[in-house]
């Protein structure tokens, strides 16, 4: 396949030479630079013996090369894991997670010291002896996060890319031409590359990327951009910001997990922006979206146009023509695909409005996402992950002496009649994601926890 037919060669095509396509600290790239980068990387990697349906892992230093060589790649009709790691973590080994690819290419992997975004680095490329070729038109391969349990490979192929840029496009509010984003999110996940570079791509907006990913990286980012894109952990970060030091934003858009209400009041009051949010998975893309935050949490806005949604049993389910799990040996005749998330759907608006994840059996009108805030409004709770729902368990993390009965009578006392949990865990820190992801296994959240102290509904880690 040549470089001028692969699928998104549009994207990269449609805006002049000089225009910048995006930045990181002071270097800025222009699309004539990406375009020729691209074309560069695309014939070193053709050497390789890398082409159509190909099998190719990406991973290492967060840099534009990472974006080039997916370019690269995609533009050579190869099929793409692209995978968040550092090149330290591996080594010579090839990641665990790539499945069975017939390359592996590693960026950055001889820096003595790593950032989490580099310009440009080296690209290693390994063959793997036991990989096989890709089959059907997949040519984008995401984990998911694995916070309710094991990750899965997910694919998409070009039409499922374009259709979800799409119904970005349609969304009303979101980055537009001339704009600077700052895209917080790493671009091997699925809002950061689709809804964060895809999309500044498609509308000829500049991509601007942290330097590190850490709270004054994601602020120098942020200085001078009019759209931030990243994820609660991002939001929480800038509200800290000071004043006047967001002076162009008019649109804040978090996506990953459940926008806390108290980072939206905070933010909101700090900066005078709204903070919206833009919900999906890795399996389907976004499905709904409220950008510029007129809801607020936990609503996360209506489904966006042209995906079809239903809630069954509290559950939300989106409807899917195959099976988005590529190693799943589990039958698909197109259907309905549950997302494992508790939603109702607001008569008045058509909006989502976020209750948690279920785990179990049980009463699934409980509004899990409610029961978090309320925990983590109590002055010696600094975290807390409520899942369901039968029974209903509280991990909450605090530093204090607390105890269940403490917990159970703060919940009573501001949830009322509603469901609280049947039982509480108290540990000093709540696992998280390498991203920052609250984790929602059980079995993981367990694991921080020691065996109970007196009462067998405390669970208190010792550290």
């Amino acid at each position: 396949m040549t470089q001028g037919s692969w699928w998104g060669a549009d994207l990269l095509g449609r805006h002049g030479e000089d225009e910048v396509w995006a930045q990181a600290g002071e270097r800025t790239v222009t699309f004539g630079v990406l375009r020729r980068e691209t074309a560069w990387l695309a014939a070193a990697l053709r050497a390789h013996g890398i082409g159509a349906r190909s099998t190719v892992a990406v991973h290492g230093s967060a840099s534009f090369t990472q974006l080039f060589t997916l370019f690269a790649l995609w533009s050579l009709d190869a099929q793409v894991t692209l995978l968040d790691g550092r090149p330290e973590r591996y080594g010579r080994r090839p990641p665990p997670e790539t499945g069975p690819v017939q390359f592996s290419v590693s960026l950055g992997e001889s820096r003595e010291s790593h950032h989490d975004f580099v310009d440009e680095c080296e690209v290693l490329v390994r063959r793997r002896p036991r990989g096989r070729g890709a089959e059907g038109d997949c040519c984008l391969v995401q984990w998911s996060s694995g916070t309710t349990g094991r990750p899965k490979a997910v694919g998409r192929g070009p039409a499922s890319l374009r259709e979800e840029l799409e119904r970005i496009s349609r969304v009303d509010g979101m980055p537009r031409r001339g704009e600077r984003v700052a895209v917080l999110e790493p671009a091997a996940h699925s809002f950061g590359l689709v809804g964060g570079v895809l999309h500044a791509l498609a509308t000829g907006a500049t991509a601007v990327f942290p330097a590190s990913r850490t709270g004054e990286a994601a602020v120098r980012a942020a200085a001078e951009a009019h759209a931030v894109l990243g994820n609660p952990r991002h939001f929480a970060w800038l509200a800290g910001a000071a004043r006047g030091s967001l002076p162009r934003l008019r649109l804040a858009v978090s996506s990953g997990d459940a926008l806390p209400a108290e980072t939206f009041s905070v933010f909101r009051g700090r900066h005078g922006v709204r903070v919206g949010q833009a919900y999906g998975t890795t399996e389907t893309g976004i499905i709904a979206a409220d950008p510029a935050g007129l809801l607020g949490p936990p609503l996360v806005g209506p489904p966006v146009p042209g995906l079809r949604t239903r809630v069954v049993g509290g559950v939300l389910e989106v409807h899917l023509a195959r099976s988005p799990y590529l190693y799943e040996d589990t039958p698909w005749r197109g259907g309905w695909l549950p997302t494992r998330d508790l939603v109702t759907v607001e008569a008045a608006t058509g909006a989502l409005r976020l209750r948690g994840r279920v785990q179990g059996l049980g009463n699934t009108t409980a509004d899990l996402l409610r029961i978090e805030s309320v925990l983590r409004a109590h002055h010696h709770v600094t975290d807390a992950v409520v899942l369901g729902v039968g029974p209903i368990e509280a991990h909450v993390a605090t530093r204090a002496d607390l105890d269940s009965t403490d917990l159970r009578s703060w919940c009573r006392r501001f949830l009322g009649g509603a469901p609280a949990p049947d039982r509480y865990h108290l540990l000093r820190m709540l696992p998280r994601t390498a991203n920052g992801k609250a984790i929602r296994d059980r079995v993981v959240l367990r694991r921080h926890t020691t065996a109970p102290r007196g009462n067998p509904t405390d669970e208190r880690q010792r550290a």
